[in-house]
This record gives structure tokens, C-alpha cells and sequence, in this order.
């Protein structure tokens, strides 16, 4: 048991590694997708607050990928998601994913995010 619990600690590690080498560029390039004027403030606000871990190449989109599959890893191509649980995994934390305190995230700011989340399929624009 202690085995197991070593390897998922050095792959926690390897990944935390890998997402700091790769986040900042992803985090870049996603940035240049729209300029800031026609970014919704909850897409800023995502992109800001939880982007680093939930962008492409991010710790929390490759943890979502081997918990729930590549289907579901990007936040922002789900579907499934629901402002309540949002709301809920931030403040309280889930898995790998410390919670977000409201001094990080106010309660105002995470409403957006989770708004921008959830938002219609309608308002998605075209699949990628």
C-alpha cells in the first residue's frame, strides 16, 4: 500500500513539473484567442483564476483526463457541469485541487466563472 501511495505522489510530482513547464506557454496562446475586449468576464476571469491547472497542458486538465477521461478533462468544452458543483468543488477542494478561498477567488468573481462554465451550448461557438 505505501508503494502505491509512493508512486501516486512521484506522478502528482511529475505532473505538477510538467504542467509548470507547459502551463505558461498554453496559458499564452489561449490568451491570444480573443483580445480582451472580446473575452466574456467570466472567460477572463477562468482563464485568470483557474487556467494555469485548467487549460490545455494544466495539472488539473491531465488529472480530470486519467480520473475521467479525455472527454471530460477540459472544463471549458463540458457540458455536464453545474453551477452548484462548481461552486462547491472551489470553495471545498476535490482530489489534487486545493480549495479556493474567497480572498482568491470572491464569491462575485467565481459566480462569473461558473456562469462562463455552465454556459448554452448556443453560446459555445463552434466545436474545436
Amino acid at each position: 500500500m505505501r508503494a502505491r501511495a509512493a508512486i501516486a505522489a512521484t506522478a502528482a510530482l511529475v505532473l505538477a513539473a510538467i504542467s509548470v513547464a507547459i502551463a505558461p506557454k498554453t496559458l499564452a496562446k489561449n490568451q491570444t484567442n480573443g483580445t480582451a475586449s472580446q473575452l466574456d468576464p467570466g472567460k477572463k476571469l477562468f482563464h485568470a483564476k483557474c487556467g494555469y491547472c485548467h487549460l490545455p497542458g494544466g495539472t488539473g486538465t491531465i488529472m480530470l483526463g486519467f480520473r475521467l477521461g479525455k472527454g471530460k478533462a477540459l472544463l471549458e468544452d463540458r457540458t455536464d457541469l453545474k453551477m452548484d458543483y462548481i461552486k462547491h468543488v472551489a470553495r471545498s477542494g476535490i482530489g489534487s485541487m486545493p480549495r479556493l478561498t474567497r480572498i482568491e477567488v470572491p464569491d462575485s468573481e467565481l459566480d462569473l466563472i461558473a456562469a462562463y462554465l455552465t454556459r448554452p451550448a448556443s453560446a459555445r461557438g463552434p466545436a474545436k
